[in-house]
């Protein structure tokens, strides 16, 4: 595992000295278990460049686990997106997803499939990734260290424009992340990640982000709540 993300970090080196901007992403939300088989979830997103928001959205998930390793999700997100001349433009989106996972010994790999489409896109004819319709394919391997807080990831996205016309029916964008988890005690968990986002047909088609992400567990808030009752 040392091995892989050592050459992981050199190609995000490598990248990130060919990239032509740096984007900070982060998100904060919560999550709610009403059963065994359905989850509820919300959040909201920002992403800045140059020390401006360039895309925030919030976002409303339902989820509905089929077996242990195979579930699917429903998402609803409004996306609002700052242009070049300071205004922003905006979409309502939805994701079809369905993800499976895999588990050997301490390694989890998984491989989510997503189908988006929007009711609107910008002002401009090109094919817009954040506004169009697309197929996404993400395959992920993590590695969950004995011991530790710290669950290490890795993922490869890749984005897959369907429309029949010029620019259609070809993969349009890729996604190279490594990241990790962190298990914190209580309700809370946090995510960070480093990641070039690469546009294949672009004047300047590579980006650099970090992010992070932070979630909030209803239920285990609840269930907290339940057990100082008890005392």
């Amino acid at each position: 595992m040392k091995s892989l993300l050592s050459v992981f970090f050199l190609c995000l080196i490598s990248f990130y000295g060919k990239s032509q901007s740096l984007e900070v992403w982060g998100s904060a939300g919560a999550k709610y278990k009403l059963n065994k088989k359905i989850q509820f979830s919300g959040s909201f997103s920002s992403r800045f460049r140059n020390l401006k928001a360039k895309t925030v959205f919030p976002q409303l998930t339902v989820k509905y686990k089929i077996v242990k390793w195979v579930n699917v999700s429903l998402d609803y997100r409004y996306v609002a997106k700052r242009e070049n001349n300071g205004n922003y433009i905006g979409a309502n989106r939805i994701n079809m997803n369905a993800k499976f996972n895999y588990n050997v010994d301490r390694f989890s790999l998984g491989f989510r499939a997503r189908y988006q489409m929007s009711s609107g896109k910008g002002s401009s004819n090109s094919y817009n990734s954040d506004f169009d319709k697309a197929l996404r394919f993400k395959p992920s391997l993590s590695y969950d260290i004995k011991k530790s807080i710290f669950t290490p990831t890795m993922s490869l996205e890749c984005f897959y424009n369907p429309g029949a016309g010029v620019l259609g029916q070809r993969i349009d964008k890729m996604r190279y992340t490594i990241g990790t988890d962190l298990e914190l005690d209580g309700p809370h968990s946090i995510g960070i990640f480093a990641r070039i986002d690469q546009k294949i047909y672009d004047s300047n088609p590579v980006k650099f982000i970090i992010g992070l992400n932070y979630d909030l567990s209803i239920n285990k808030i609840i269930n907290s709540n339940k057990k100082q009752g008890d005392l």
